[in-house]
């Protein structure tokens, strides 16, 4: 019987951050985002109620849950892990707001119970559920057997599952991934931090534990150049279960934006039509599913019928999307 491995997703604002994540902090992370996902599964009254409320989401765990043994070692990781996340900040700022917050509120540690807790920032909680939902899927599995990264490096990677290329400078990708200061030569960083997650992947791919692998295909530098002033192309290969993944999350796309801008504009149906073919001939179907998710949001905590922002969809697809029907 196969083993249905659980499916995470990872929206964009945090997956292209410069972060650097320890193994455990990732652990800890991704079980806060698993806990989120499953109460949003059960579609959870409560939870659905209060999660864009002002109040704080707790979660309680066991050793077991990140993975590990009971043991010294790791009672010390996972206390350091949630010191250190408690310690880094995310920060945002948008067209009606700025703040800047830990990953975590505190981490605590039930010595009797053997119990660990910790709390996350109502602040925080809308992103953590935008990963929960999803930008980009990626599998849990495979994120817990791969180290910190190539732990980021397949975040990246599975966001452009639908154009199956990635492109980037090496010196943006070495920033991202809090390397800038540590590798001065790009042979370097190519042999330890891309051929080595390159190998990773496949190794896990053949082993069915990703459903995803990658391959490096072109990085040269043109005379003259910095040595990290380079374009580092990616070919992303899946397995026939994802393929159809990404193709079944094509049409649902497809269906919400056809959906959406329908009730938005219900006078225009030729716009409609065009803007549809100009995301999927362009690719960008998927970006602007979300940014209709965010307007869908902004609507109801407004309390304005969706019919009110037919102007500002229309501004969005020009100046966002580049759309000029």
């Amino acid at each position: 019987m196969e083993t249905t491995q659980p499916t995470l997703y990872q929206p964009n604002v945090i997956t292209q951050a410069r972060y650097s994540f320890t193994e455990y902090e990732m652990r800890v992370l991704m079980y806060v985002v698993r806990q989120i996902q499953d109460k949003l599964n059960r579609n959870d009254v409560e939870f659905n109620r209060t999660m864009f409320g002002e109040i704080d989401f707790k979660i309680q765990f066991y050793l077991a849950d990140m993975m590990v043994s009971e043991g010294e070692k790791n009672h010390a990781r996972i206390r350091k892990a949630l010191k250190d996340l408690r310690d880094k900040s995310f920060e945002v700022e948008d067209e009606r707001q700025w703040f800047n917050v830990g990953f975590i509120n505190y981490g605590r540690y039930n010595k009797d119970a053997k119990k660990w807790e910790l709390q996350v920032s109502f602040l925080l909680m809308p992103y953590m559920v935008s990963l929960a939902r999803g930008f980009t899927a990626y599998q849990l599995e495979t994120i817990m057997h791969l180290n910190t990264h190539s732990q980021r490096l397949y975040m990246m990677f599975s966001q452009y599952h639908d154009t199956g290329i990635f492109r980037i400078s090496a010196e943006d990708l070495r920033y991202k991934l809090g390397l800038d200061d540590k590798y001065e030569r790009y042979g370097d960083f190519k042999i330890r931090v891309l051929s080595a997650a390159e190998k990773e992947l496949k190794q896990l791919f053949d082993a069915g534990k990703s459903d995803v692998w990658v391959k490096l295909e072109s990085d040269k530098k043109e005379r003259g150049k910095e040595d990290f002033d380079r374009t580092l192309t990616f070919k992303i290969f899946h397995s026939e279960r994802r393929f159809n993944q990404i193709e079944e999350a094509k049409a649902e796309s497809m269906r919400y934006c056809a959906q959406m801008l329908k009730t938005i504009l219900p006078e225009a149906e030729l716009y409609c039509n065009k803007l549809l073919g100009y995301l999927v001939e362009k690719k960008r179907l998927k970006p602007f599913s979300d940014r209709l998710e965010r307007l869908e949001d902004q609507a109801r905590e407004e309390s304005k019928p969706l019919t009110s922002y037919g102007g500002l969809l229309r501004h969005i697809a020009k100046q966002d999307f580049k759309y000029q029907g």
